[in-house]
């Protein structure tokens, strides 16, 4: 049985090993653990030999899967595409060593790199043009005063101050907003598809008619927050206490979901 190395483990956690946006990444590629919902994203840049000079990733996971995916970029820089594509969930873990009941975490991490091959050689890779990074969104904010309708597909907003911000029919699909405050905003209308709200400030925020399949909101404080005829399917995750906001929901069909949204191709 293998013996974690938890003096190791905190360390990665607590400096966040490769955890960061890449602004000039060759390839930036989106990737849903459908195990436990967790989003993942992986950052690559490759130079004209099709080498990995620089690799980073940022996750909506736990410290295992930070692990993991510090693992894999750790890996990844100075590596070929051939060698990335043959990279192995057990060579993964020569770098660390998961206890038996985190194995699914390696192998995560190997299939979202994998996918950062797959998704550069195929085209697939999120448009540098569609790329927007948190100090962008931040700018525009500052000089608008508001987000109203603004492109944020997969932005990352963790641990900002939100409040009363107005992001109504917004594009935030696979966005990264959790441990934020957004106490009194206003997301009418916003696609919220598979965005991550984790312990999220949600307080008197307007959800009204929202589109919030495959979202998270766990362990999100949604007290006084209106869900007025939001949309949600069987992805849509919340707390056992707050089921009681489907009641004003509209429900819809898991075939309305398509199984490539899922995978961060919306």
């Amino acid at each position: 049985m293998a013996v974690m190395d938890f003096a190791r483990y905190k360390e990665i956690n607590d400096q966040r090993l490769n955890y960061r946006e890449m602004e000039d990444a060759t390839v930036v590629s989106y990737y849903r653990n459908t195990g436990c919902g967790d989003g993942y994203r992986i950052y690559l840049k490759l130079n004209e030999s099709q080498i990995v000079e620089d690799a980073s990733y940022t996750t909506t996971g736990c410290g295992f899967g930070i692990v993991a995916l510090a693992m894999a970029t750790e890996y990844a820089k100075g590596k070929s595409l051939t060698e990335l594509k043959n990279l192995t969930p057990e060579t993964l873990e020569s770098l660390f060593e998961f206890p038996e009941r985190r194995k699914n975490y390696p192998e995560s991490a190997v299939q979202a790199l994998k996918k950062a091959v797959e998704d550069f050689e195929s085209g697939q890779s999120v448009p540098k043009e569609k790329r927007i990074t948190k100090e962008k969104a931040l700018a525009i904010l500052a000089e608008q005063g508001h987000l109203r309708e603004a492109m944020l597909s997969s932005v990352m907003l963790e641990k900002e101050n939100l409040n009363g911000v107005d992001f109504s029919g917004a594009d935030l699909h696979n966005a990264f907003l959790q441990n934020s405050s957004f106490v009194g905003a206003n997301f009418e209308k916003a696609n919220l598809k598979a965005s991550f709200f984790n312990g999220a400030d949600l307080r008197n925020a307007n959800f009204r008619g929202a589109d919030l399949r495959f979202a998270k909101l766990a362990s999100a404080n949604i007290e006084g927050a209106d869900f007025t005829d939001a949309i949600y399917d069987i992805g849509t995750r919340v707390d056992q206490k707050q089921m009681y906001i489907f009641d004003v929901m509209k429900k819809a069909g898991k075939d309305l979901y398509l199984s490539k949204e899922e995978n961060g191709n919306p």
